[in-house]
């Protein structure tokens, strides 16, 4: 079989459609078609029912779908291995990260970074942590940093654990919500809320806004900045906000999910080999946030 084929057959599958499929993949629609028509012929097997420009999954396709999806986790495994074991490494490297973690301490490991693996150019993108996955997903970038908000199995990609970090629900020290000794879920939801917005199709029920007024931003820092410049309150990283909770300028909420924990990860294609350089990015992060 033609993997080719497979890789168009289980792109149209996960988006519904050939031109969803193709816009994706940046190629040809009729290429597409062309592909998965291949590949029924082969099997000797329609993989979709038709009707009109809606596809979806045949109980044959249905059936062989996972399958194809780990032969092509595979294929990719096996190539991997390969260029490791010819001691290949890519010589550019796309990374993306959010922001829980402050900018200076980036700066600083992206630098010891470029000075420990020369041979390698590392561009360092900042990206919504709902976005992480959906970024390797799509191999915009090879691997990925940042809070895990996905929560899913996802065979195509692989979530290496760093650390736990702690998320805050807090507010400015003046502001009413910070003065109350309990919060209640009515008293929370009619705060205005900052809350992380996201360019990712799939719905994440972990980032849903929980007030009923609410604005969206992109980066933790910007969600920082509105709490404290506008009555509103929002949920963030332990380590952007440390040294405003020990001056007291921020309070955190007094409500049940006040403080929660979530998993700091690298994301990365399954069956990648990780470049030596994200292995010692891993444990250095590692070692910033155990002091959290």
């Amino acid at each position: 079989m033609n993997l080719s084929h497979i890789e168009a057959f289980v792109q149209v599958a996960q988006h519904g459609s050939v031109s969803e499929a193709a816009r994706q993949l940046n190629c040809n629609r009729t290429k597409l078609s062309m592909a998965i028509k291949a590949l029924e012929k082969e099997l000797d097997t329609p993989l979709f029912v038709r009707s009109g420009n809606n596809l979806e999954l045949s109980e044959a396709g249905k059936a062989v779908f996972k399958d194809c999806e780990s032969l092509l986790i595979t294929a990719s495994r096996i190539q991997q291995t390969c260029q490791h074991i010819r001691g290949d490494f890519t010589a550019e490297v796309w990374i993306a990260r959010d922001d829980a973690i402050p900018d200076e301490t980036w700066q600083q490991l992206s630098h010891r970074l470029n000075n420990k693996y020369p041979a390698t150019t590392f561009n360092i993108v900042l990206a919504s942590s709902g976005d992480l996955s959906n970024l390797v997903e799509t191999k915009q970038v090879d691997f990925a940093f940042g809070i895990d908000y996905e929560r899913v199995d996802d065979p195509r990609i692989e979530f290496t654990p760093i650390a736990k970090i702690r998320m805050m629900s807090v507010c400015n020290a003046n502001h009413p919500l910070g003065q109350l000794r309990r919060v209640s879920d009515d008293k929370l939801r009619n705060a205005m809320q900052v809350t992380l917005a996201y360019l990712n199709e799939k719905d994440n029920p972990e980032l849903l806004p929980f007030s009923l007024k609410h604005i969206g931003f992109s980066s933790f820092d910007y969600i920082l900045s509105t709490i404290r410049t506008e009555a509103a309150w929002g949920v963030l990283p332990e380590p952007l906000i440390r040294h405003l909770l020990r001056d007291e300028t921020l309070s955190v909420i007094k409500h049940t999910y006040g403080l929660t924990q979530e998993e700091y990860c690298m994301f990365s294609s399954s069956g990648m080999e990780a470049h030596p350089g994200m292995l010692w990015l891993c444990d250095k992060l590692s070692d910033y946030l155990f002091d959290f």
